[in-house]
């Protein structure tokens, strides 16, 4: 079972979930145009194959842009009132990163690989696939990646830190995504007589609660309702 702990980690998840929802929904005003949309989708055909899809809760979700490494398409995804999925914010995340960073010409005879697959846990820190980004916080990045360093510029500020939250995401995406769908019953590991871990059980005792009673949300809006909330005693 995984060891994430939503507690632990809220200084980052809980900003970047409230990051997610803005850029979405200032998405709805957007529209695009037959030629743009075939242009996204034309230019990220090649690596189509390169990320594989995260299990997303099929239920009041709509079909995701297939992800690629140059998954920027999230830039102006075409967006509707319908819950976050896990696909939507992996799609988000990504398109941060590469935000900040540019292909690396010494590296264009490598394999490309994409985000999703260089921070996989089955894969994280494997030297074929990526390298230490000493300008990214000495952090592992696929291999054709490197750091723009205009960005060291203090201007730049935001953007790095919400990079750096999609990049924790991406690391953690599938741990977050099996708590979510993982029965109470099976997480024993929030044992109450431990004092360590006492408000990570209320945590999940009340996005439990939550999303037993709020089903036609996305887990997303279900994380940002528990971090808000006060505890359930159930």
């Amino acid at each position: 079972m995984s060891e994430f702990s939503f507690i632990d980690n809220v200084g980052w998840l809980k900003p970047f979930i409230i990051e997610l929802h803005k850029h979405y929904k200032s998405s709805t005003s957007t529209t695009l145009s037959i030629e743009r949309i075939t242009s996204l989708l034309e230019e990220s055909e090649e690596d189509l194959n390169m990320a594989p899809q995260s299990s997303t809760d099929k239920e009041n979700v709509i079909t995701p842009l297939p992800l690629s490494d140059k998954a920027d398409i999230a830039d102006s995804i075409i967006f509707t009132n319908t819950p976050l999925s896990f696909d939507d914010a992996t799609e988000f995340a990504i398109h941060n990163l590469n935000s900040i960073f540019r292909n690396d010409c010494f590296t264009i005879f490598n394999e490309k690989h994409s985000w999703v697959n260089c921070l996989d846990n089955k894969n994280y820190n494997t030297k074929t696939m990526g390298r230490i980004s000493r300008g990214f916080g000495k952090r592992y990045v696929p291999i054709g990646k490197k750091f723009n360093p205009k960005f060291h510029n203090t201007k730049y500020h935001d953007m790095i830190t919400l990079a750096e939250y999609s990049y924790n995401y991406l690391v953690h995406r599938n741990e977050i995504d099996m708590i979510l769908k993982t029965p109470s019953s099976d997480y024993t590991r929030f044992g109450i007589d431990n004092n360590e871990n006492i408000f990570n059980r209320f945590f999940i005792l009340n996005l439990r609660h939550i999303q037993k009673i709020n089903n036609t949300k996305g887990p997303f809006e279900h994380i940002l309702s528990t971090y808000n909330s006060k505890v359930q005693i159930m």
